[in-house]
């Protein structure tokens, strides 16, 4: 299947306009394979977190929407089972510290671990994030 799922309008899809053809069954048997599976498990999970509401397939659909039109084309390395809780529990306890929802020996407490572990987590996730920023300065630039 070499033609494209949906029409080209420039750099980025407009969701309104894909999800507003998603009831065309002609649109719908292009989303086969990967994607449509990607749409259940988001379909099931937001069903176990919202309960059995009428939007969820549209808001299954918008997420993985949006997944794609970030990352298509990337090819990505999707963690899963333990590395996958470790990375989800390293970004939350991040967040918590940064936000100052909770104080390290809370961290440490509500998490079961060691404090060095902890600060080793929160100096890891700094680093990330930090990569993360754009350079508003053009330090990054200097040779």
């Amino acid at each position: 299947m070499t033609e494209q799922l949906f029409e080209d309008d420039g750099s980025q899809l407009d969701p309104a306009k894909v999800l507003e053809h998603m009831g065309n069954p002609a649109v719908l048997k292009r989303w086969e394979g990967t994607l449509m599976e990607m749409v259940e498990l988001a379909e099931h999970a937001l069903r176990d977190a919202l309960g059995d509401q009428d939007n969820v397939p549209l808001l299954a659909r918008q997420v993985v929407l949006q997944i794609c039109d970030t990352m298509g084309g990337s090819i990505i390395y999707l963690p899963r089972g333990e590395r996958l809780r470790v990375a989800i529990r390293d970004a939350s306890i991040f967040r918590e510290w940064r936000d100052g929802n909770r104080s390290i020996p809370e961290l440490v407490r509500k998490h079961r671990l060691a404090m060095q572990t902890v600060y080793d987590i929160i100096a890891r996730q700094r680093a990330l994030h930090r990569r993360n920023e754009p350079d508003l300065f053009g330090f990054g630039n200097e040779e």
